[in-house]
């Protein structure tokens, strides 16, 4: 029996971190224990060592084995969190955890992985477009930062190919985008899309826009997204510029990977307003190229409404044979 089998066999601890809030649940069989997912708030943790401490002393259970997504690069000795103050070598923390295995996996890559084992209903649909059974799949998802990933299929398992897509620049098309970016520049010099497409991102945003007409103002982004959809006119310009800039993002990832297999929005910011999201631009930017228009139209766009897609692809992770 491999070892990857015995993984999927016993409980084992999931967890997805990201910059704000760490979720830890319980795996039995290779499946989340839905009753056992539970959110901490990073900040009020010294390290992950506390935090999991902390919860399987609430659960009351022993594990030997974890498998934990991070919303930062994985792939040396030291994990250091993009957006927030945890920091830890691996082997060192799975000593300390007393460990038998410790997969560490990017926020993303889980997020990836969780596709296949999504329900239908866990999928709202955004305009047109067939996915190519076994092609490359994307997923991209602003939340306190943008993550971005890809999967491609191999054999009988899926291939995770994760990067870090929301430090790319941003790039500009409209002329509100060049004078938004102009803006930006002059505080940030180096304009990612990350720099945008998060939660401080639509703060960014919200005082550029601000700017260009005349009425700067500071909001904070739940604040602006709420007055967004009761209809302030500069809130909404705001969200609406948000989603459009998403669709490039999205489009640009799309050309790149050869997502045919489809393209999938994750995170925790876009959630929250899906019909406003599928009302606004976000698809007609999507489409918008000089030569691949057509190959960007047969491509579907789906956004994701599952509470647990980090947690989820967590446990998937613990019986891929490519997740070491």
């Amino acid at each position: 029996m491999s070892r990857d089998t015995l993984l999927n066999d016993s409980i084992a601890l999931v967890a997805d971190i990201g910059g704000t809030n760490a979720r830890f649940a319980l795996s039995l069989g290779g499946r989340l224990q839905t009753d056992s997912v539970q959110i901490l708030a990073c900040n009020d943790y010294e390290n992950l060592d506390h935090a999991v401490i902390d919860y399987l002393r609430h659960q009351q259970v022993a594990v030997n084995h974890a498998c934990m997504a991070f919303a930062c690069p994985v792939s040396g000795q030291t994990i250091k969190m993009t957006n927030n103050h945890w920091s830890f070598n691996k082997s060192e923390m799975k000593d300390t955890l007393k460990l038998l295995s410790f997969k560490v996996i990017n926020d993303f890559t889980a997020q990836a992985l969780a596709l296949p084992a999504l329900p239908e209903n866990a999928l709202v649909k955004i305009g047109n477009g067939e996915a190519i059974a076994g092609a490359t799949k994307l997923i991209i998802g602003p939340g306190t930062g943008l993550g971005v990933a890809a999967l491609k299929k191999a054999g009988d398992h899926w291939l995770p190919l994760p990067g870090e897509g929301g430090h790319a620049a941003c790039s500009p098309i409209s002329s509100m985008d060049n004078e938004i970016l102009g803006i930006l520049q002059q505080k940030l010099g180096y304009v990612s899309w990350e720099s945008v497409l998060c939660g401080s991102g639509i703060e960014r945003l919200y005082q550029a826009h601000g700017m260009l007409s005349g009425q700067p103002q500071t909001l904070k982004n739940h604040e602006i997204t709420a007055q967004a959809l009761s209809g302030d006119p500069l809130c909404k310009q705001t969200l609406l510029h948000f989603c459009e800039l998403l669709g490039r993002a999205a489009s640009n990832a799309a050309l790149t990977t050869g997502a045919q297999g489809g393209v999938y929005i994750a995170g925790g910011i876009i959630p929250r307003f899906p019909e406003f999201f599928a009302q606004s631009d976000f698809r007609t930017s999507f489409e918008v190229n000089d030569k691949m228009s057509s190959y960007l139209a047969a491509i579907p766009t789906s956004l994701i409404i599952h509470d647990n897609p980090g947690l989820t692809g967590a446990c998937e992770a613990l019986g891929n044979p490519f997740i070491d």
